[in-house]
């Protein structure tokens, strides 16, 4: 089951993964058919609402999607609505939003009884259900009914929302919930099914991995995760239900704003992460180290992906880091159909060399992890890169044509209020570069290392408000079972954040306003060009008005040394004309607001058409904390 509330417009990796599993290794023994309910749910709701509530951080980050499935997951426990409402959408703001939802929830338990019958789930000897985000309330929900029509269909859940020790908690609280697979699943999964055939499912109770009501309170059990296969025993997920699927919802299509995208995968874990543990990532669970697919299985992969062109040209990487060496060993085999779009997260710096091999392979989304222009606050990240970096790569996704997909986070411990300060001065200068989707205060996250070290960040973490309004489990339960955390302490960092957050987020509007504007308009720009008698220029409409500055060759080649950064004093002493005038000329420069400036550095943000190559990355200094990283995209691999 492919549950809400899951992006209607993607196949589940994972599903698809454990489909082709079951056909492969079972020789017809079992079948595996999966379930698009979220495709279902996605119409009942409407699919605009469904949308707004699978991705908006508005909904995201309120855990709405769990909440609206508490009444069938758990009957007979209190209505909460009253207390999430105020606690998450007070006020008239809200108002129409309330009423909607709530209208939604009525007939939720009517819909799911439907779409038993539909699929005819109580006919089913095991439904597994995959759970990520908000899929696992909604899952609870569906397994209730089910087991209720049918005792005897096993009922499984996995995913990114069951690894240890949160898997533990769902066995032992959910008894609708048969067995519950934590961590990888690629193996466990087949064992699984084996101990089904040979008609002793709880001999799974003994395999490191699966969880259930007789073994979850045992130490080794509850703490364990699932082998992991290799990465390089390669096989296609199974796709076919997801296609089936869209061709039975055409209104989607029509109605949606989002196309359909497959779902691939070439690594797993971060081999930064290996290095430097970003301080808010928690995505690869216990299991950072690095493996990447061998370059010929990564090219069999992309051919195979390729052929689904052109109803299917949008590609998503579910790696949490693009591998190194694809650039050089993959990359330039590719020859992508026409029109094809591949996603994958990058870590910057990135030369130009791999941003050129990176689109002529189609790699024109990119997630860049990007999250802040100050290099303090990536420090305190451990990002290991710095605000020039951010701001090249930036420049660099205007020549490349890439569209980087990044947000500006604020609120991490330690942050000084002055970036803040300086981004309300400075972000405007900014107008001419793909803007972030908004400003949002940073999480803390089950297995980051603001989770699994908070005193060394004097953090006093508990799960945050809407699990306690959802799940009817003790304390101790929620603090199990939950991913997203709260910091009890009323910190300088957190009223520092909030203080500065509404002016920043309005800033961040007006740059998105600028940037897409209205569609004849043409886009904000600073680029330094030749103009129609053969003047050096630079063109200025970044406050929505164009200006034109005359430049001679001695400032153009002043911006274009200055594509990368530079101390003034270094440039004096090899500038010809003398440092009086370079004086001058950057003090013009800066009055233009040309230039961005940080820590006695400087550096130009004029495009001239092919910047220079990014600095290298800083080393990371230990800290007093170990500080080392923000939200990037969940894996959904069973691995």
């Amino acid at each position: 089951m492919n549950m809400p509330f899951a992006d209607w417009n993607r196949p589940s990796f994972a599903l698809g993964q454990l489909s082709t599993l079951v056909h492969r290794e079972f020789n017809g023994r079992a079948r595996a058919h999966v379930c698009y309910l979220n495709q279902d749910m996605a119409e009942y709701f409407g699919t605009r609402l469904y949308e707004s509530l699978s991705v908006s951080h508005d909904h995201v980050d309120t855990g709405i999607g769990d909440w609206l499935f508490r009444h069938i997951a758990f009957p007979g426990e209190p209505d909460t609505a009253t207390e999430y409402f105020q606690r998450y959408y007070r006020g008239a703001r809200w108002e129409g939003f309330r009423a909607e939802i709530l209208r939604a929830r009525d007939g939720l338990l009517r819909f799911c009884e439907e779409l038993i019958d539909r699929y005819r789930l109580d006919e089913a000897d095991i439904v597994g259900f995959s759970s990520m985000f908000a899929q696992h309330v909604p899952s609870m929900a569906l397994a209730r009914l089910i087991k209720e029509r049918s005792p005897k269909t096993l009922v499984v859940l996995g995913g990114a929302n069951c690894e240890a020790p949160m898997g533990a908690v769902v066995a032992e609280h959910v008894p609708a919930v048969d067995f519950v697979f934590s961590g990888p699943a690629l193996n466990t999964f087949g064992e699984f099914i084996q101990c089904v055939l040979d008609g002793e499912p709880e001999r799974a109770d003994t395999i490191p991995g699966i969880l259930s009501r007789r073994n979850c309170r045992d130490p080794r059990f509850r703490k364990a995760i699932g082998t992991e296969r290799d990465i390089d025993d390669f096989f296609l997920p199974d796709y076919d239900s997801f296609f089936a699927a869209l061709d039975n919802h055409p209104e989607l299509r029509r109605t949606g704003t989002s196309e359909p995208m497959l779902f691939f995968e070439t690594s797993r874990g971060c081999w930064w992460g290996q290095r430097s543990h970003c301080t808010f990532c928690g995505l690869n669970g216990e299991s950072m180290a690095f493996r990447a697919m061998a370059p010929d299985l990564a090219v069999q992969q992309f051919n195979w992906l390729f052929e689904f062109a052109p109803e299917y040209t949008s590609l998503f990487c579910t790696d949490n880091v693009m591998p190194r060496n694809y650039a050089r060993d993959v990359f330039p085999r590719l020859d992508p159909p026409a029109g094809t779009s591949i996603f994958y997260e990058v870590k910057l710096p990135l030369s130009r060399q791999v941003l050129q091999a990176m689109t002529d392979a189609g790699v024109t989304v990119v997630q860049p992890g990007i999250e802040a222009l100050a290099s303090s606050t990536l420090k305190l990240m451990g990002k290991g890169t710095t605000a020039f970096q951010n701001l090249q790569f930036l420049k660099h996704c205007n020549e490349f044509g890439i569209k980087p997909e990044w947000n500006l986070l604020i609120g991490f411990p330690g942050e000084d209020p002055a970036v803040y300060r300086k981004y309300v001065e400075e972000l405007r200068d900014f107008f001419h570069l793909v803007p972030p989707h908004g400003v949002y205060m940073v999480r803390f996250d089950r297995f980051s290392p603001y989770f699994k070290r908070s005193e060394d960040f004097g953090l006093d973490l508990i799960p945050v408000d809407y699990y306690a309004l959802t799940y009817p489990f003790d304390a101790e339960a929620l603090s199990d079972l939950a991913y997203f955390f709260a910091d009890q302490n009323l910190a300088p960092y957190t009223l520092n954040a909030v203080e500065w957050h509404d002016e920043l987020s309005r800033l961040v509007i007006e740059w998105r306003a600028a940037w897409y504007g209205e569609p004849e308009a043409p886009r904000r720009e600073l680029r330094l060009v030749t103009t129609d008698d053969g003047r050096l220029a630079v063109r200025d409409s970044r406050s929505g008005v164009l200006r034109v500055h005359p430049v001679d060759e001695a400032t153009a080649r002043l911006l274009h040394r200055l594509s990368s950064p530079a101390k003034p004093d270094q440039l004096a002493r090899d500038w010809a004309e003398g440092p009086d005038d370079l004086r001058r000329r950057l003090d013009h420069l800066f009055e233009q607001r040309f230039l961005f400036t940080e820590n006695g550095r400087v550096m130009s943000l004029v495009l001239t058409g092919a910047d220079g190559e990014p600095e290298e990355p800083p080393q990371e200094e230990p800290t007093a904390t170990g500080a080392r990283r923000l939200l990037p995209l969940l894996s959904e691999a069973p691995r």
